[in-house]
């Protein structure tokens, strides 16, 4: 699949999602220097923008606050990149209601198993919540034929790292404001996770990395065991 395909659904089966807020992926020029990989759940729901043609992926201010929280310098999603971060969601339309279902996370996975590939350099992946990290088993199942990060409760699948191939994997919490309220804790888990998928690709592309630090995930804030409410996906 070429990058120009990854704008749009061949059929929108899914009965989730809003079909009109499709978003297409906001590629960089430079695809070879992006090291990290933050995946998301799915773009912004709120209607409004959405009719105004919002097209961004992804809520820029959780996230830009996300790595400000974990220590990086950053305003804007160009400065996220120049870090060798690129972000994108595992479903690329906005959700109706607050989950979403296995099948529509599948068939959007295979969007996003495209996308994936077409960055040659990544060395770890961030996957915000359970959506994301359902879409890259599902990706793993295809590939490999298992999923890479085990079913079960989240809590206990989150602060860790799993090997795909050659990239470090780090299930995380959603970087948005609704579920960082849920416990105090979250904000220092997703701080971790960032600091750690970073010093795992490398460090900081924009300047020298020329000692490398202890890495830091044996340190990781250990979450409490969380049940989440009905019909929730992350």
């Amino acid at each position: 699949m070429l990058a120009g395909d990854l704008d749009r659904c061949i059929a929108f089966p899914c009965t989730d999602v809003r079909h009109v807020g499709h978003t297409r992926p906001d590629l960089p020029v430079r695809r070879d220097t992006i090291r990290v990989i933050m995946i998301s759940a799915a773009p912004p729901t709120d209607a409004a923008i959405i009719k105004l043609g919002y097209r961004e992926p992804i809520d820029r201010g959780e996230t830009i606050q996300a790595f400000r929280s974990a220590g990086f310098d950053v305003g804007s999603i160009e400065d996220l990149r120049r870090l060798g971060v690129y972000v994108t969601t595992a479903v690329k339309c906005p959700k109706l209601g607050f989950g979403l279902k296995q099948e529509t996370v599948e068939r959007c996975s295979h969007l996003l198993e495209a996308e994936l590939d077409l960055f040659p350099n990544v060395k770890s992946i961030l996957l915000m919540g359970n959506t994301a990290i359902r879409a890259i088993n599902a990706i793993a199942e295809r590939k490999f034929g298992a999923p890479v990060i085990p079913h079960g409760s989240a809590y206990k699948v989150k602060g860790r790292e799993y090997p795909y191939g050659d990239i470090s994997l780090f299930p995380s919490y959603p970087e948005s404001g609704r579920n960082l309220s849920v416990e105090g804790n979250r904000q220092d888990v997703i701080a971790v996770d960032i600091r750690n998928a970073i010093e795992v690709a490398g460090g900081p592309a924009t300047r020298p990395h020329r000692t490398r630090p202890l890495r830091e995930r044996r340190h990781s804030p250990a979450p409490p065991p969380y049940v989440s409410p009905a019909g929730s996906s992350e």
